[in-house]
């Protein structure tokens, strides 16, 4: 469509355009109350070319939402029951419902949301990623004696979403050499994710630390501990003196028995 030209020369485009697609790069699922998830789609759009006009939302290119003005929007597919139909932020007739609000967003809503305007004369769109996320109900740093005298540290994160980076670092190291096991649950789909290493020189003191990341988002987890290998050193040294001490004194009584 062609500008046109006001007396006082000041330009006017009229072409329909999307000037800002309002999609975050993530989402992470409140296990509480939190802040809602809102997708907006703003556009420059005049009264004179609206004619035919229809707002639609996709999801990796499956229609999910559409609108039209003087009509409340309509929701399909997975997505039924989870949008408010009735919110708005904007009261102008060709804006009012262009923006999403999730009720009760889920996991499996990661994706491609692509948002769609179109009249009889133009048909603009834009997309963007959004990766939803599942907070943790667990994330565990700790340490277990081994009967052999081996020590095995460990780090666990539960029923977490996406599948998540994993790392330990010790005294400020990133450990390259980790077991790591992983487990997806059937029914949820989120993952366990445990990471175990076994200390060289369990007798030395040392700064254990987990790292979380999910990749391609800002999700962090970190934790640390002091590990008193020392002290396990004296205490076996201790304990050694004792039974010797406690093994000699008997074995001298049990010669006096005779």
């Amino acid at each position: 469509m062609q500008p046109f030209w006001l007396p006082n020369g000041a330009n006017v485009i009229t072409a329909l355009k999307i000037t800002t697609l309002r999609v975050p790069s993530s989402y992470s699922i409140s296990r509480d109350e939190g802040e809602p998830l809102i997708l907006g789609c703003d556009y420059d759009i005049a009264d004179t070319e609206s004619k035919g006009f229809v707002l639609k939302w996709k999801h990796n290119d499956l229609q999910f939402y559409q609108w039209i003005p003087s009509r409340l929007p309509v929701v399909f597919s997975a997505f039924k029951g989870h949008i408010d139909v009735n919110y708005y932020e904007s009261d102008d007739r060709l804006h009012k419902h262009s923006v999403l609000k999730f009720i009760d967003p889920m996991a499996n809503y990661t994706g491609n949301y692509t948002c769609q305007v179109s009249t009889f004369e133009n048909l603009v769109s834009s997309t963007a990623h959004l990766q939803m996320i599942v907070p943790e109900t667990d994330f565990s740093l700790g340490f277990q004696r081994e009967t052999n005298g081996s020590t095995v540290v460990f780090c666990n994160v539960g029923e977490i979403y996406p599948l998540p980076d994993v790392s330990l670092r010790i005294d400020d190291q990133k450990v390259s050499d980790v077991v790591a096991f992983e487990q997806v649950q059937d029914y949820t789909g989120y993952y366990n994710v445990s990471v175990q290493y076994i200390l060289p020189d369990p007798n030395q003191n040392l700064q254990l630390q987990c790292d979380v990341t999910i990749p391609a988002t800002d999700y962090e987890l970190h934790t640390s501990m002091h590990y008193q290998g020392a002290a396990f050193r004296v205490n076996a040294a201790t304990l050694q003196v004792f039974l010797c001490t406690v093994v000699t004194a008997t074995f001298a009584r049990m010669l006096t028995m005779f």
